[in-house]
This record gives structure tokens, sequence and C-alpha cells, in this order.
């Protein structure tokens, strides 16, 4: 993965914007997170860029994507270098820096090698009995009781920390590593990608439930061009656009796991008016 910043335009301005009177143009940080945001080519792909292309659709809202390495999405939105980041978790340290607007969740799963999978229902227990190594991914939040496990793995020689989540599978695939942790979102467009599907098993885990995912907008941007987002989210997770966009890159199958408790947990946790 290239440290060159690489920016791309999101379409440009539309009579929209009248509706919540006029948007600056923002700049979006995203890095590799499978189908939640990916690179083709040139190009930006994936659930993230289609919900921001949505948004500006109807809102009228320039979005300028900026790609990062993982493990500097977070500093550049930390130094005020961005308006907004796509598909994050919620975190006391991001919360004192933007506001957070969910539009879908996720679930994070330990993904292993077939020969290395079994029936671990935690995380705790795959420490215990395997001896399988993980590769993650520098930046990526993760639950308390997830942090304790993978402490408890590096500590053990079972654990290392990688730039993304493609170097993550080229060392699962060269025999360095034999899993990961990741949502079916991430995990399943990088087992197709590298020719892995049918070869690994993933499993949601005890220290990992479900949660919320959404975009964090810096506190440098206005009050009424941040309402003009929520608003615009609010409309395509109540109108079913964001579980069609989902089902078009993972199919309906785990779009139906991903959305099994509803939009109404999103929905409340947006800002109202």
């Amino acid at each position: 993965m290239t440290k060159r910043l690489t920016t791309v335009l999101l379409a440009c301005w539309l009579p929209l914007a009248a509706a919540h009177g006029a948007c600056p143009p923002a700049s979006v940080g995203l890095s590799d997170l499978g189908y939640s945001a990916f690179r083709d080519g040139a190009s930006f792909r994936g659930s993230t860029v289609d919900v921001l292309a949505e948004m500006r659709k109807r809102s009228g809202c320039q979005f300028h994507i900026r790609w990062y390495p993982h493990g500097r999405l977070y500093a550049q939105f930390f130094n005020n270098e961005l308006d907004l980041t796509g598909a994050s978790l919620r975190t006391p340290e991001r919360d004192r820096y933007g506001v957070w607007l969910p539009y879908t969740s996720t679930q994070f799963e330990l993904l292993l090698l077939n020969k290395h999978a079994g029936k671990f229902r935690s995380l705790a227990d795959f420490v215990e009995h395997s001896k399988a190594r993980l590769n993650v991914t520098r930046g990526i939040s993760y639950s308390t009781a997830t942090a304790v496990q993978m402490d408890r793995l590096q500590k053990l020689g079972r654990l290392e920390y990688v730039n993304d989540y493609s170097v993550v599978f080229r060392k699962i695939q060269a025999g360095r590593a034999e899993g990961t942790l990741a949502p079916p979102a991430i995990h399943v467009l990088h087992q197709r990608a590298f020719g892995m599907m049918g070869k690994m098993t993933g499993t949601p885990f005890a220290e990992s439930p479900r949660a919320l995912v959404g975009m964090y907008v810096s506190n440098k941007v206005p009050p009424k061009v941040l309402q003009a987002y929520a608003d615009t989210l609010r409309a395509i997770v109540a109108d079913g656009t964001v579980q069609r966009i989902y089902a078009r890159y993972l199919g309906e199958d785990i779009t139906r796991q991903i959305f099994s408790s509803g939009t109404h947990d999103i929905l409340d946790a947006l800002p109202a008016h």
C-alpha cells in the first residue's frame, strides 16, 4: 500500500444543496476495509464510497476522498486534516474530535484457515486451546474484552500488527499466519481476492458483540452542515438504500446478518433536528 496521498472528487455541486444551505467541499479519509472501502485501479469503491455518493446526490454536498494506510487515518483526523472518516466504530478518543453518525453495524469474527478452525465460542477459548497465529491491522478499534485477549496472544508470540488487510492476507497465504480478526464486510473481499474462499472459516466470538458503524464528522464542520449529513444518512437508512448498497457487494445472506436487528438502533443514535 502506497503512503502517497491519493485524492478523488465524488461528483459535483447539485441544486439539492439549497435544502440545507451551501455545503463546503469536505475531505473524507478512507483506508483498506474490504467491501467497506477498497481500491479498484485508480478508483475507490465499496459500501462507504457508495453511501457518500448517495449523500452527495441527495444533499448536493461534495466529498473529496483521501486514501491512507489505516494506521495513519485517525492521526490525520485528530490533526484536523480531514472533515470526515468512513466506516468508523465509536470510541471516547474519537468523540473528542468529532461527532459520530452511524449508518450500519458490524461484528468481528475470528477468521482461521480451515485446518486451524475449531468450535471456539470466545477468543479466550482460542488463546487457550489453539497454537494458531493471527495478524491484525493497526488502527482498528476493538472491544476492551477483545484487546485483553489480543494482549495475551501478543505475549505468546501469536499476534502481529501490520498496516492493512492486504498485508494480513498476503502473510496468511505465505504461511506466516493462520488467521485474523475481521467482520465479513472486510474479510469476504480479501478471501475472494486471494483465492481463499472455502479455505477459511469465520466465527463470531463472545468478546466482540455486534456494534454500530458510522462516519465521524470533525468538530470543525459547521453545525448546519453536520445536520445535513445526519438528515441525509437518516433518510438512506430508513428507506433501505444502505441495505441495498451492502447487498450489491456482500449478497443478501450476509446483508441480512449485518442488519439482523433492524435499523431502529441506528436511527435512534443519529442526532435529531
